[in-house]
């Protein structure tokens, strides 16, 4: 039965579907293993940068002293040897410069050191004025330059060496700090024993995670279990009477025979009788996995026949006309799915849509893909469509006349088989819900009936 009491509606957008997450989209996947990787060599690359400036600029600071203490040193000892009357004694990349000599750029400078371009090179010029007279010393950097393009060639290769030792040890300590994970998620996976998982030993936080996991996967494990035993149960200990119910409404239907009144109501009795214990076979089978209980293709016309000939009696003193549209082509489809499954989730939405439409039509449409039910009932709340197939979801309990699972089970059915349910509030108002499946091909044998080809109006 409908699990709330429903208004007219003329907003064709309120709709509700079974799948919240059809529409997310998702990002390309990044794995753990390429961003602990990254991570190693973000701070090899790092490290090395700060060690490779350093030793740039440790370098050039060593060049510079040096070459100053060569020229401070070399200008000491001409200034000794002039002052003894020898002649100056220079090393080779030293050059003096006298008067006139004195290169242009130099002339009128005070003394101390200074750094000139020339010829692509750069040179290094003291300026002296201890003998009385302005002098200058030059060095050319040559051999300096030569030590340092060794020393950062030496270090572009030791760059180069630590990047690719980097990635070899991040691609190794990856490896080793995913594949716990891994395995775990596997174990998981493949639904292993929670005492099976890996890790339940260990003391880090990998073991906590594993132990985390399995105490999940136990609870919800003894929880199914309850459910399923419970079903189980319940379904064996209510086939016995019912069997009982029905044997004694037709030995009673038998002994009544010529009173009309009497045997409608045992047939009545036989009929509830009869369908509850197919109920409960389908509750049964909505107990086991999908996989366990098989799915054999069912034709669906004959079901949402059988199913509006039980919703019939809830169309008495109402003006409603009921009718089943389903074209020649698709009079034979079938689909994958137990029968007693597939007419719980028809039977619910027919019962609702025949239920909650006092006057007007109750439309069922069979087409490939699909089963459209549609009435021109008082419809449903706008409020409540997006938790319409929720578990014990009622607007107005007391009016509603129903516990609030109708909706609900023709959700778990739908998803049990594979099938997806929606709700949809159409133009004139009423309410339409459409269930999705995936169709087997029709039937060889088509039935040679119209659309619409069954209609009742009480």
């Amino acid at each position: 039965m409908r699990d709330e009491p429903r208004q007219g509606l003329g907003d064709p957008r309120g709709e509700h579907r079974s799948n919240p997450r059809a529409g997310r989209t998702t990002a390309a996947p990044t794995t753990l293993r390429t961003r602990v990787a990254a991570a190693f060599l973000l701070l090899t690359l790092l490290v090395c940068g700060a060690f490779a400036v350093a030793a740039v600029r440790i370098a050039s600071s060593i060049e510079d002293r040096l070459v100053d203490q060569r020229l401070d040193r070399t200008a000491d000892e001409l200034v000794a040897r002039e002052k003894q009357g020898l002649e100056a004694d220079l090393p080779p990349s030293v050059t003096l410069y006298r008067g006139d000599a004195i290169p242009q750029a130099l002339r009128g400078k005070p003394p101390g050191k200074y750094t000139l371009p020339q010829d692509d090179a750069t040179f290094t010029a003291l300026v002296r004025d201890d003998l009385g007279t302005v002098f200058v010393l030059t060095d050319r950097d040559e051999d300096f330059a030569k030590i340092e393009a060794g020393v950062y060639g030496l270090l572009g290769l030791a760059f180069v060496c630590c990047l690719g030792l980097a990635l070899f040890l991040a691609q190794l300590t990856a490896s080793r700090i995913v594949a716990p994970v891994t395995a775990l998620a596997r174990a998981v996976e493949t639904d292993a024993a929670p005492r099976e998982y890996p890790l339940l030993d260990s003391t880090d936080e990998l073991g906590l995670l594993s132990r985390a996991f399995a105490a999940k996967t136990e609870a919800q494990q003894r929880y199914l279990d309850r459910e399923r035993w419970f079903t189980g149960d319940v379904s064996h200990e209510l086939r016995t009477p019912l069997a009982v119910m029905l044997g004694a409404a037709e030995i009673l239907k038998a002994r009544l025979h010529g009173r009309d009144d009497m045997v409608e109501l045992a047939e009545r009795i036989r009929r509830t009788a009869a369908d509850t214990s197919e109920r409960v076979v389908a509750m049964l089978l909505l107990s086991r996995d999908p996989a366990s209980i098989g799915a054999p293709p069912t034709a669906l016309l004959p079901l949402l026949r059988q199913e509006m000939e039980r919703c019939r009696p809830l169309l008495k003193g109402k003006d409603v006309e009921m009718t089943l549209h389903a074209a020649p082509a698709d009079a034979g489809l079938e689909v994958p799915a137990r029968p007693e499954l597939a007419a719980i989730a028809l039977g619910n939405l027919i019962r609702n849509a025949c239920q909650f439409t006092d006057q007007g039509r109750v439309d069922i449409r069979l087409a490939a893909g699909r089963v459209v039910i549609e009435d021109t009932g008082i419809g449903i709340p706008p409020a409540v469509r997006d938790r319409i197939f929720d578990r014990f979801m009622q607007v107005d309990p007391a009016g509603a006349g129903s516990a609030g699972l109708g909706l609900a089970i023709v959700k778990r059915v739908a998803e049990h088989l594979g099938w997806t349910v929606s709700l949809e509030a159409p133009g004139r108002g009423g309410t339409r819900f459409v269930l999705t499946f995936p169709a087997s091909p029709p039937a060889a044998e088509a039935l040679d009936e119209p659309a619409g080809d069954s209609s009742h109006r009480a």
